[in-house]
C-alpha cells in the first residue's frame, strides 16, 4: 500500500513539472510575442508620424 502511494504521489510530481515546465515555455513564448508586437508597434508609429509630417509639409507649401 505504501509503495502504491508513493507510486501516485511521484506521478503527480512528474506530472506537476512537466505542466510548470510547460508553462514556463508558453510565458516565454507570449513575452517574446509581446516584444515582437511592441518593436512593430513602434515602427508603424515612426511610419505614420513620418506620413504625418510629410503632409505637414505638403500642406505648409501648398499655402506658400
Amino acid at each position: 500500500m505504501f509503495e502504491s502511494e508513493l507510486q501516485q504521489l511521484e506521478d503527480r510530481v512528474q506530472r506537476l513539472m512537466a505542466a510548470y515546465r510547460q508553462a514556463r515555455l508558453e510565458q516565454k513564448r507570449a513575452l517574446q510575442e509581446r516584444d515582437r508586437l511592441l518593436a512593430l508597434n513602434a515602427e508603424l508609429r515612426r511610419r505614420i508620424e513620418g506620413i504625418v509630417e510629410r503632409v505637414r509639409s505638403l500642406e505648409s507649401e501648398q499655402e506658400s
